[in-house]
C-alpha cells in the first residue's frame, strides 16, 4: 500500500492508496489514527441554490459537533457540494477533528498528481480533491459509487470501540447506495430534510426503515441531540 504527501497551496495532506478493503486497518496506522473514534459518515452531493443556506447551516452544526465530541468524519473528499463545504468549514474554524476523504484514485486530480482525462471514458475532467482535508484514502474503482463499500468498511474500522452514524444532506443515487450499506451493517442514518433531493424524499416516506431518523436541516439542536444519542456521546457539562 503506497503513501504520498499531497502539497496543497496552504497545507500538506496525508494520502494512502490501498488496493483491498482488508488494508483499512493498516490505513489507520499509516494515518496515525489507531485509537478509534465516534464516526460520522457524511454523505450527499451537489447542493441546489434553494437549499444551500439550510445545508450550509447543517454542515456547520455537524462540524462543530464533531469538534466537541472528538469524532472522526468520513466524507467523499472531492471539491463539490457537501464534501467541499465540510472541508471549508473545518478550515475556517480551525477545527482539529479528523476528516478523512475517501474517493476513487482514477477519477480525481490533485497537485502533482494526474490531471489528464485520456483514461476517462466519458472524456470529462477529473474532479479535484478538496484542499482542506487532512487525510485522503484513494481507492480503486471506475465510477463514482464504487467507493461506497470502502466508506462503509472504513467507518466500521475507524469506530472500533465506539459507535458510528450516517448523516445524509441532499444526495442522489450514490447516497442511496451509501444508506443501503449503512442499514445492512446496522448503522443508523439521519436524513436532514429541507436539504433537497434524496433527503427530502426519505422524509416523506412514512414506511422508511426504522434505523432512519428524519430531522429538519435547520434544527441545530435536534441535529446535535440526534447525533449525540446515536453515537452514545453525552452533552458536555456547562462549566460552573
Amino acid at each position: 500500500m503506497r503513501t504520498q504527501t499531497i502539497e496543497f497551496p496552504d497545507r500538506k495532506t496525508q494520502c494512502i492508496f490501498p488496493v483491498a478493503r482488508l488494508q483499512l486497518s493498516e490505513a489507520l496506522t499509516e494515518l496515525n489514527l489507531e485509537s478509534g473514534f465516534p464516526v460520522i459518515v457524511l454523505i450527499g452531493g451537489a447542493i441546489e441554490d434553494q437549499e444551500a443556506v439550510i445545508a450550509d447551516k447543517a454542515i456547520h452544526t455537524i462540524a462543530r459537533l464533531a469538534q466537541e465530541m472528538k469524532a472522526l468524519v468520513v466524507c467523499g473528499g472531492t471539491d463539490m457540494g457537501v464534501m467541499a463545504v465540510i472541508g471549508q468549514v473545518r478550515s475556517e474554524h480551525a477545527y482539529t477533528f479528523p476528516l478523512v476523504g475517501i474517493t476513487l484514485e482514477d477519477l480525481v486530480a490533485w497537485p502533482g498528481g494526474p490531471q489528464s482525462t485520456k483514461f476517462l471514458w466519458w472524456g470529462k475532467e477529473r474532479w479535484q480533491l478538496e484542499p482542506h482535508y487532512p487525510y485522503f484514502i484513494l481507492v480503486p474503482g471506475s465510477q463514482f459509487g464504487d467507493e461506497s463499500a470502502w466508506i462503509d468498511d472504513a467507518a466500521a474500522v475507524f469506530s472500533k470501540g465506539f459507535q458510528s452514524v450516517t448523516v445524509l444532506i441532499n444526495g442522489g443515487e450514490i447516497s442511496r447506495k451509501d444508506i443501503q450499506l449503512s442499514l445492512e451493517r446496522g448503522r443508523p442514518v439521519i436524513a436532514l430534510s429541507r436539504t433537497g433531493r434524496l433527503a427530502d424524499e426519505i422524509s416523506r416516506d412514512f414506511d422508511r426503515n426504522g434505523l432512519i431518523t428524519v430531522v429538519s436541516g435547520n434544527a441545530d439542536e435536534r441535529i446535535s441531540e440526534a447525533i449525540r444519542t446515536l453515537l452514545h456521546v453525552d452533552r458536555p457539562r456547562a462549566s460552573s
